[in-house]
């Protein structure tokens, strides 16, 4: 049993890597670099109030500092005239401007110059003098086509000092005559080793180091550790009853004498699955956390302090009351799924030739089902129940995402409002490795269930 366990695992290590791997990769390909509208929140609002030149050192400086100076994979396939240091640039408006000048007149070499000639009016000291000038060079940043490029050199105030114009005529008269107009049909392979960020992101994984947050330089683990402490808890309440009930349900559901009950209690299951979760934990909060109705439980997060020297159970009443509504949510979203599955199970057992047997020998109906149908019930629960968890965990994030608890599901949310993409990578890792355990106890479930399947796997 070690040997097939240790064989499945080896064998989900493969998909897992595959996962978070096309994750990390899909949230670096997005437009924009992760975490770049930080830079101008940086010290209380400094690098919004300094010139340009501080701005982008800030931001080459926060790009050596997060790692996204280096290329993101092990090779890179661009068109022939784009370099790959294009994210370099800042601000992002920039770099879509050069984007486009590269792809228009495929000679990097003739762009950068124009570039370059256009950042040197800019950044003159002289140009401060000119009031209007950084208009014209707003304009220069969006102007790509040769006319429109013409059109706006030609109204520049004629009072800038004629060196700068005459520089910026001639770069920008060198991007037609030295242009190279289909070169960005032919892509471009280039190698870049090692020294790359999904390397240095999958080398410090496996060493436990899940990298810092964009948003507050704090370690992930710790983030990851402390929301994970919330949303356990929630979902093992949650699963556990849940199960319980739904379990005793279908037991009650099977017998001949609940022939009234079935026609009361499916229907109404059927009414409550319909209801989408986000809605059903609305009316909850609404009906029993509001003055207008019943004010039975409290409505923000897990409270405004943590109680301090206190005992566990001291402090487990105080969470239990803000866990017991969206926990209530989650248990009542989930009942009528695991209800029916398992009521459908001891339905179809109960029909077989070794139930009619054992109710031929006088035994009893609730002998019957929990003597001779249980076991046999156990491998469709046990895959309901597999299944079920990895649900819980995405109904967990509409829940504390509601009810503000500070958990995986909450911070995830918070993360992709804030593109906040280490935490974003580290949360798809956690669930996905939560999901192989579950399928890897699954299966020594059902060995322990079904001994067959264990001979058949060996």
């Amino acid at each position: 049993m070690l040997q097939y366990t240790l064989k499945r695992f080896l064998l989900s290590l493969p998909a897992l890597w595959l996962l978070v791997t096309l994750v990390f990769l899909l949230s670096r390909l997005l437009t924009g670099v992760p975490g770049e509208e930080q830079i101008l929140q940086d010290s209380g609002g400094f690098y919004s109030k300094s010139s340009t030149g501080s701005r982008e050192q800030a931001y080459l400086s926060y790009l050596e500092r997060t790692g996204q100076n280096l290329p993101l994979f092990y090779f890179s396939v661009q068109a022939s005239p784009e370099p790959d240091t294009l994210h370099l640039v800042y601000p992002a408006h920039h770099r879509t401007f050069l984007k486009q000048l590269y792809w228009q007149y495929g000679n990097p070499e003739a762009v950068n110059a124009y570039y370059q000639s256009i950042k040197e009016l800019e950044l003159a000291p002289s140009a401060a003098q000119y009031e209007g000038l950084q208009l014209y060079i707003d304009r220069l940043y969006q102007a790509t086509e040769p006319a429109s490029i013409k059109q706006t050199l030609a109204a520049l105030p004629v009072r800038i000092p004629a060196p700068l114009v005459s520089e910026l005529k001639a770069k920008a008269a060198g991007l037609t005559q030295k242009q190279q107009a289909y070169a960005y049909l032919l892509p471009s392979l280039r190698w870049h080793g090692t020294q790359n960020q999904y390397h240095t992101w999958f080398v410090n994984v496996l060493q436990g180091d899940l990298g810092t947050s964009f948003r507050d330089n704090r370690p992930v683990s710790s983030i990851l550790y402390e929301a994970v402490a919330n949303t356990w808890w929630l979902i093992l309440i949650s699963i556990l009853v849940a199960f319980i009930v739904s379990f005793e349900l279908g037991m009650l559901l099977v017998m001949p004498q609940s022939i009234k009950l079935r026609k009361l209690l499916l229907p109404a299951l059927f009414i409550i699955d319909s209801i989408p979760l986000f809605l059903l934990a609305l009316l909850l909060l609404i009906l029993l956390a509001t003055p207008s109705f019943l004010q039975l439980f409290p409505v923000f997060g897990l409270g405004y302090h943590r109680m301090s020297g206190g005992s566990w159970v001291e402090q487990l009443t105080v969470v239990s009351q803000y866990m017991a509504l969206p926990a209530i949510c989650l248990i009542l979203g989930n009942i009528p799924y695991l209800t029916n599955l398992i009521y459908r199970s001891f339905s179809e057992e109960s029909k077989k030739e070794y139930a009619r047997t054992a109710r031929a020998k006088g035994f009893s109906e609730r002998q019957v089902i929990r003597k001779q149908l249980l076991r046999n019930t156990l491998l469709p629960t046990i895959t309901v129940v597999s299944d079920a968890l990895p649900a819980l965990v995405a109904g967990a994030v509409v829940v504390e995402t509601i009810f503000a608890i500070p958990g995986v599901g909450r911070l995830l949310v918070d993360a992709v409002l804030a593109r906040d993409y280490p935490i974003i990578v580290a949360v798809v890792l956690v669930v996905a490795a939560f999901r192989v355990v579950l399928y890897l106890l699954a299966d020594v479930c059902y060995s322990i269930a079904d001994p067959r399947i264990k001979h058949a796997a060996s």
